[in-house]
């Protein structure tokens, strides 16, 4: 079965608004080592505790969805044969606020 939920997390950039820093080859593995390091151009702190367990709950919540069988996740869903895809962005910028974004298809 193809995976219900796919997380697709890497790069780090700078919550700073008056800084354009970022990283896009980091990936989420090496998060804690990113963990409240200093920017490199204006040393804000590049990764917040808060941000890091939101990263972390997301992939915990996408591995415990896709462990479920197709029967859990039809009573989950609420039993529709809807396989729509949907694609949706996470803004973080460390104060543990998320916001998610429904992209248009």
């Amino acid at each position: 079965m193809e995976q219900a939920l796919q997380c697709n997390i890497g790069g780090i950039k700078c919550d700073k608004d008056t800084c354009d820093y970022r990283d896009d080859s980091v990936k989420v593995e090496d998060y804690d080592k990113w963990l409240n390091k200093p920017c490199p151009k204006c040393s804000s702190n590049l990764l917040t505790e808060e941000d890091y367990s939101n990263v972390q709950m997301l992939l915990q919540t996408a591995q415990m969805i896709n462990s479920m069988t197709p029967e859990q996740l039809e009573a989950l869903a609420g039993n529709t044969d809807n396989d729509e895809i949907v694609q949706m962005s996470v803004e973080m910028n460390g104060t543990s606020k998320m916001k998610f974004n429904i992209e248009e298809q």
